[in-house]
Parts: C-alpha cells; structure tokens; sequence
C-alpha cells in the first residue's frame, strides 16, 4: 500500500518517535521557518513537554536547568543561520559541566554553503570545541538505507549524551523546500513505516554497557585530607564519605556546590571554615596532608588549590569520565565511579590519619563559626544576605547561586546545616550568562520550591528570561544583590586604579528593577532592612509566581567585614 508523505516530516517523525521511546521528556523549540520539520513533528508528541521560547540563548540556558533538574537529555531545536551560535554558552557550560543536552539545528542543504544564500552559514561542527558528539544529517530520504542511518546517528547521539561520554551533542539537519506536512514530496510504501518502527525497537534494545576499569597504580596507603568539588551526590556518596572520612579520621573539606554541607545526614568530620584556616600562614605551616583524596569538579576556593599545591600534598582526582579536575596537571588522575571507589577502598584496610589532627581543626572550625557571626549576623550585608537565605528556606528547596561574588560568599561562609537543599550553579565555565534561564529550568522539572541569588550584572545579563517565567508561569524567588556593578573587582589590584577601575571594570548600569519587573510581570519588592528580608524569605513561599526580591547593598562595607573577619580569624591560633 502507498501512503503519501512529506519527506521532511516522515524523516522528523521517525526522530521524534525515537526520542519517545528512549525516554526524552523535555524540549525547548525557537521559531524559525527552516526547522519547520523538527518543530511540527516534537510539538505534536504529547510525550514531550515542549516549551517554545523566543530567545535561543535563553532557551538553551532553560533546557540546561532541565537536564540538570531531570536528569535527562533535552531537546534543543533551532533554525539555520546565526540561531545556532546563540546556543554556544549554553553548550559550552554544559559541556564542562557534563549535562545531557541533544541540540537539533535545521540547515540549508550543504550545496548552498559558501553561495551567499540567506540565512545560511557553515554549521558543520559549529560547536566541534565544546561538544561530545556531531553528526552532520543528510537531506530527508525514503529509503531504508538512509533511514537506518539517522536512527543510528540519533541512538548513538543519546548513548554518549547520557552514559559514553555525558555532555552535549550536536545533529544538524539539512532540509530543502516544502516543509509543511500537507505539502507532499514522496509516495512511499506502508513498510517502510513499520521497517522504522521495528529498527527504532531494536535500537532501544540494545545493552547499554559502560565499563569502569579496574583502578590500576593507586597505594592504597594513609589519606590524609578528603576534598570534594561540584557534582551530583546523593545519600549513598554523602553516608560512603562518612563512613571512610570516620573509619579513617579524615578531615572533609567539601565545597558548598558539593551538597555535603547541607543535608539531614551528618558528615561528622565535615570541617566548613576551612577558607579561614587555609588563608592563615600559621596553619598553613603546622598542618600539612601527605595525601589528598578529590572528588567532583574544581574546589571554589582558589587559597585551598593553592594550600594544596604548595604543601606539595600528593594529589588523587577521582571522577567517571577521568576527568582532569586538577589545574596544576601534576594529580594523579583516576577514571571510576566516586561510590564504587569509596567501596572499594573501605575494604583495602588503610592506614588511619591522627585523630588528633581532626580534633585539632574541629576547635578551630568552630571558634572561626563564632567569628563569622559576631560579624556579619547584625547588617544587611552581601554575605548575611545568603546566610540568612540558607537558614530560612524550606527543607527540600533548590538553592540556586550566580556566578562571581555570590558563589563564592556561599562557599567561603556557608555552615553546615542539617536541612535538605540542592545546590545548583554553573560552574562549568562559571559565566554569568543563563543564570535565570537555568535556574527557571530548574524549578520547572524539580517541582521544588527553586531560589536564586544573583548579582545585578547577571541579572542585566539575562532579562530576556523574565519573559520565560511569565510564559510558564514559573515561581522563582530571586533574591537580586544589587551593588550596581561588578563588585569581585573590587578584591583585584586593578581597583587602585580608580578613574579605568570605575569605568571599564565596575561598570554600574544603574537600571530600575522595580520597572523591569512591571514590564514582564515580575511580583517585586525593594528590601530596605534586616528585619524586613527575614521576613520576605518567610513569606516568599506564598508566592505562585516569579517573584524579585532586590536588595540594595554597599559592596565596600562588605567588604570591610570580610577583611575584619580574616583578620580576626588569624588570632585563633595566638
């Protein structure tokens, strides 16, 4: 039997049937009329929540907190031309980051490349640099052939998207005139439709294996001190970390992006402060780790990189992929699931730490914690802001934090906190492009109450996304610190240099917020004092919609906090 098609459509439809069956949930579509094809056929799934969104830079940054909120691919579609390089931050976060993203371009054909055609640039491989698969898809075809060949470069596409080699990765269409499903190209033989459907069925069937190789060359001697960068943990890594960290009396040095500081199970040799001691010379030449266990991504703190380095402490970065987590290139790098290497040398029988060390840091730890709240517990200042952020939010909420100055409050001055919150950010390339985007994408696939603390130049950075939250009727709380400018710099040497500093590095915008708010919708409110932010965390759960808390701050009286209280942290040891 002949059944008349669309050739286009037939070659999405299949790709799209495909994505279902493979278990894609999410995708995010921006308009365009050479796309056409991938639009019609992944907005027609009602298996796939699909979210148009104007602004293809947004729309990626949105997909990104998707995937990192679901676990789980997402679909990103465009149309030819410069649409496809407004996805490049996104793809380059994500792929430092390892989060699962299958971005669909739609193409002129390739004869047209180089022609002057409108709208039509080189997309080969447009994003060869930050991507962990590309395949360049021929123009739609009936033929089993073909078709057998987009079916495997969609399956082998999401194997390394999700398990090979985790990250983005890139199908870039070709399609020729007509589009339209009602504009038909082709006759076609009914079994070429069930020949489809029983290939993607034997696609899908496929073990997926990924194997770990056995650790090779790893002294399984004393460890001495425990690190652990960004990353997703769960229960099991946080009780495995205890239970060795304890076992062995280990100190644990964990960055806040790692989650291990705040959560219901207790990390008993959690040391929180370790910013202060490290910064301290006295510590720095009484306390030396022979061995330093790593886990996650980079350490936030750029003085603990530095410790370690200059303690000439052996290092050992563990991590699936093998990853080279390590700046200085001089760690040993070893390639294995973090759970199952924890498993694995529990039963080697190390070689336990002094615990009179630990007991040593412990004091410490905790007389800096008595420091950090005689100064900043009593203003409204940019570190307190997140403090009290911290210890007032929901059990079970996202915790969303911006780039540049936040990230790094919450790291050098967060506590340990028995209270379940995940801890979001793109640290992947620590850019402060897509932090609403993402963080939107985040509340919507969690389902959790979502908060965002963020810099007045990121958010600047991304207005566009308002219009997102809006559209999906989001209900971010983002507590905007507004120093009008780039207050790290402030903390450069370049600073001294007032009359360039002010103009090219602090560069204040000096923009109405409340307006901004008004024109997409935004519930807003200027935070004036103390006592009235403790209150507006309280009361932002009510909110069912996105909702701005900005908070006007002086960066240079924080920063003559932060100064007090390095200062005051160094007396401890005396």
């Amino acid at each position: 039997m002949k059944i008349k098609v669309n050739k286009n459509i037939l070659w999405t439809n299949l790709l799209t049937i495909f994505f279902v069956k493979a278990g894609i949930k999410f995708a995010c579509i921006s308009p365009g009329s050479r796309s056409t094809p991938l639009t019609f056929s992944i907005a027609s799934e009602k298996k796939i929540k699909s979210f148009p969104i104007v602004d293809e830079r947004s729309s990626a940054f949105f997909a990104l907190g998707l995937s990192k909120a679901s676990d789980s691919p997402v679909v990103i579609v465009t149309t030819s031309g410069t649409a496809t390089a407004e996805l490049y931050p996104a793809i380059i976060e994500a792929y430092q980051s390892r989060i699962p993203l299958i971005i669909c371009t739609a193409d002129r054909p390739a004869y047209l490349r180089n022609t002057g055609s409108n709208q039509t640039i080189n997309q080969k491989n447009i994003y060869k640099n930050h991507i962990r698969y590309f395949a360049e898809i021929s123009l739609p075809s009936t033929n089993k052939k073909n078709i057998k060949t987009l079916l495997n470069q969609a399956a082998e596409s999401l194997f390394i998207a999700k398990f090979k080699d985790r990250g983005p990765v890139h199908l870039n269409f070709q399609f020729e005139k007509p589009f339209e499903p009602d504009s038909i190209t082709d006759e076609v033989n009914d079994n070429i439709i069930s020949f489809a459907y029983e290939y993607i069925e034997k696609l899908l069937l496929t073990d997926v294996k990924v194997e770990t190789k056995p650790i090779e060359n790893f002294s399984f001697e004393q460890v001495s001190l425990i690190t652990v960068g960004a990353g997703k943990t769960d229960k099991e890594f946080l009780k495995l970390i205890d239970k060795f960290s304890s076992s062995y009396n280990i100190p644990v040095f964990a960055d806040v992006n790692s989650g291990l500081r705040f959560s219901n199970h207790s990390i008993k040799n959690l040391i929180s402060n370790y910013e202060a001691l490290v910064k301290n010379s006295f510590f720095k030449n009484k306390f030396k780790f022979g061995k330093v266990l790593h886990f996650g991504r980079n350490l936030t703190s750029q003085s603990l990189e530095d410790y370690i380095v200059k303690s000439k402490a052996k290092r050992i970065v563990v991590n699936e992929f093998g990853d080279r987590f390590d700046s200085t290139r001089k760690a040993e790098i070893i390639k294995y699931k973090p759970k199952e290497f924890i498993h694995k040398i529990l039963q080697s029988g190390l070689k336990k730490s002094s615990v009179e060390i630990f007991a040593s840091l412990k004091v410490l730890d905790k007389k800096i914690e008595s420091i950090k709240q005689k100064i900043f517990s009593s203003s409204l200042n940019e570190v307190n802001i997140i403090l009290e952020l911290v210890g007032r939010i929901p059990a079970g909420s996202n915790l969303y934090v911006g780039n540049s100055l936040p990230v790094r409050d919450l790291d050098f001055f967060s506590s340990r906190i028995e209270n379940e919150i995940r801890v979001y950010q793109n640290r992947g390339a620590s850019g402060i492009d897509g932090i609403i985007s993402s963080a939107l994408g985040v509340a919507l696939a969690s389902k959790k109450e979502t908060y965002l603390v963020i810099g007045d130049l990121s958010f600047y950075y991304d207005l566009n996304s308002l219009m997102i939250a809006k559209q999906f009727e989001i209900p971010l709380k983002i507590i905007l610190i507004n120093n009008n400018g780039g207050a790290i710099f402030n903390y450069l040497p370049i600073s001294k240099s007032q009359k360039i500093f002010d103009k090219y590095f602090l560069t204040p915008v000096h923009y109405d917020i409340k307006k901004i708010c008004e024109a997409f919708g935004a519930n807003y409110k200027l935070v004036k004092s103390l006592n009235e932010y403790k209150k507006s965390i309280l009361s932002a759960k009510k909110t069912n919609s996105c909702l701005i808390l900005e908070v006007k701050t002086n960066s240079l009286f924080t920063k003559q906090l932060k100064d007090k209280f390095w200062n005051l942290s160094k007396e401890i040891f005396w």
